[in-house]
């Protein structure tokens, strides 16, 4: 489902009214947009019933846990995880936070909402799985362990994340420079897995992001990535209409329009905006202009500058992810992180080196004590 367009508006240059974020009261995230009811099928399949397993790896090597049993009347879900609280929740999907009955660790599991009408409603679900799979090894994008399909819907087991980054968001208020500069490398790195694909997200938003418990920020939700690849933009979907690049009204779809919400959602970051869905502000951001001072008087000058390229409203003058890789801030926070992983490698090493000789000394120690002793033994035992 598409989001409303906003509309133009005419508006006098400096008359803007605008909000700040406030911390979510508990479980407002969930009354924001009202889910659609649920939908029972117009067809149900006789195996319908059964959990299978869905995957699109090459090995296609996907296999149920082994405590799951075909025969009870409970679902595969029912069976195989302990339901906690639910942690998300969205127009298709909500999301649980789960215990597996199988290894006992906790995961989140994302369950479809309505029911597969239709064949190409099926396969436009499952194309979710293709792209989790594709990108469920890089270090800043959710992991999916699972997918399988059970009475005509969709589960998702995923990593378990502390939070979103618009819940994290309004916890902090006030977020230093420094991290917001890292939350950028964090989906820079994780973008230009999807455009070295000739993939676009189309939903960059700080609903999607989600934040581990060691801060790493991580993109999700890859139900409306597109393929570049495929020349046929009727199948596009646009994503929130609060960070949309505004080429997409126009139906043209580039990499761009990712760096463009990109932009939009650090600017909410830095500013701890509320962003608008349509109106005076919606317009202005998109209009090329400089951010309204009162806005901007909070934001460090390289942030208001890299925000301002950003969100150009001229795709082709945005830079790329790889131009914004390479900006100097970005570029030595990366080094950074690389030189203090590769220390955290070596220390782990020689971590593990010193362990296997210490027990190696420690073995040879008590092997020479045992020596000694039977020695000793030895002599003092009376002779006859």
């Amino acid at each position: 489902m598409k989001s409303p367009l906003p509309l133009p508006e005419l508006f006098d240059e400096d008359e803007f009214s605008f909000t700040f974020k406030k911390p979510r009261r508990l479980n407002d995230a969930f009354h924001r947009r009202r889910p659609p009811k649920l939908m029972h099928p117009l067809n149900r399949s006789i195996n319908a019933s059964m959990a299978n397993a869905i995957s699109f790896t090459e090995d296609n090597r996907a296999e149920l846990s082994a405590i799951y049993n075909r025969h009870k009347p409970e679902t595969y879900y029912e069976q195989c995880f302990e339901q906690l609280t639910k942690v998300g929740e969205g127009s298709f999907g909500e999301v649980f936070k789960v215990r597996s009955r199988t290894d006992g660790r906790l995961y989140a599991v994302k369950k479809s909402k309505t029911y597969f009408r239709s064949t190409q409603c099926r396969e436009l679900c499952l194309e979710e799985v293709r792209r989790y799979e594709q990108f469920s090894d890089h270090e800043n994008c959710v992991k999916l362990y699972q997918a399988w399909e059970q009475d005509d819907r969709l589960y998702m087991q995923m990593e378990l994340c502390r939070e979103n980054l618009e819940v994290y968001a309004r916890e902090q208020q006030k977020l230093p420079d420094e991290r917001i500069w890292s939350i950028m490398l964090d989906l820079l790195l994780a973008l230009k897995s999807l455009h070295d694909r000739n993939l676009i997200h189309l939903d960059i938003k700080l609903d999607n992001i989600l934040v581990t418990d060691d801060g790493t920020c991580k993109l999700a939700d890859f139900g409306i990535v597109f393929d570049l690849s495929n020349s046929n933009h009727r199948y596009a979907t646009e994503g929130d209409s609060r960070y949309m690049a505004p080429e997409l009204m126009e139906g043209t779809y580039t990499k761009a329009a990712d760096i463009f919400s990109l932009g939009i959602a650090t600017l909410e970051l830095a500013s701890n905006l509320e962003l608008p869905a349509n109106g005076r502000l919606w317009q202005r951001l998109r209009s090329g202009q400089p951010l309204p001072e009162n806005l901007a008087c909070n934001i460090s000058q390289p942030l208001k500058d890299i925000i301002h390229r950003m969100i150009n409203p001229a795709p082709g003058e945005r830079p790329t992810v790889d131009m914004l890789l390479k900006h100097p801030i970005v570029q030595k926070l990366y080094e950074e992180r690389r030189r203090r992983r590769v220390f955290e490698r070596s220390k782990s090493y020689l971590y593990r080196k010193l362990s296997s000789l210490g027990g190696f000394f420690l073995l040879a120690v008590m092997w020479l004590v045992a020596c000694f002793r039977l020695q000793h033994r030895k002599e003092s035992s009376p002779r006859r």
